[in-house]
């Protein structure tokens, strides 16, 4: 028969087990977080963020656990009140557009007017390289006027809608079919030396874009 101080120690030992466990199930992390609605059109104020205790082990990667690195940056995307702010997401420059993309250095952001017949279906996204191609307009071109290529490889920075805001598309639905929105233009990241040109033959051209290889 088994004593009772065996019985206690086990007891003891198993509740030292169960409150280390707990203990370190209970061990949180301050992350810093979107105070208000933040839609990235000036730099972040302390009102703008605050800490909050998260569960350490749901606290991702990039995580920010003071609000003094973030006053001061411009998020890359909207952010809404609650969501985290990781360093990746801060930059201190203005994110241009609704992809957080912006021209590489000598390149100019320029909208080029697009349908969707145009831009590949309207399957045209951010991030795309495409080459920009001029087909001359009759009566708007000058006579003799050929197809031209304007610009290769051009890095795709934004699609806007007829109306001038932001396309947006429905994550379950590919294409245009997914909006009621419809493709207007496309901003394209064009040498600085290709940028008068490509303004000039806005009034006179219509615009095909190709996709263009992986580089």
């Amino acid at each position: 028969m088994i004593g009772r101080r065996p019985l206690v120690a086990v007891a003891l030992l198993a509740g030292l087990a169960a409150g280390t466990l707990y203990y370190l199930g209970a061990q949180r992390s301050a992350v810093v977080v979107a105070a208000r609605d933040i839609d990235g059109l000036r730099p972040l104020v302390a009102a703008d963020v605050v800490v909050r205790s998260f569960p350490a082990d749901s606290v991702p990667a990039g995580a920010l656990a003071d609000t003094n690195p973030a006053v001061g940056k411009r998020v890359r995307a909207p952010l809404l009140a609650g969501q985290l702010i990781l360093s990746s997401g801060l930059a201190d420059e203005a994110a241009l557009f609704q992809s957080g993309l912006v021209p590489p250095s000598g390149t100019r952001a320029i909208a080029v007017p697009a349908s969707p017949a145009q831009a590949l279906g309207g399957a045209i996204a951010p991030g795309a390289r495409v080459d920009l191609i001029a087909v001359p307009v009759n009566g708007r071109a000058p006579a003799g006027r050929a197809t031209e290529m304007l610009a290769s490889g051009a890095l795709v920075l934004d699609v806007r809608t007829d109306a001038g805001g932001p396309l947006t598309r429905a994550a379950s639905k590919p294409a245009l079919a997914a909006t009621s929105e419809r493709l207007g233009s496309v901003v394209l990241a064009i040498p600085v030396r290709e940028e008068l040109i490509v303004a000039d033959r806005i009034a006179t051209s219509t615009f095909v874009l190709v996709l263009s290889g992986s580089r």
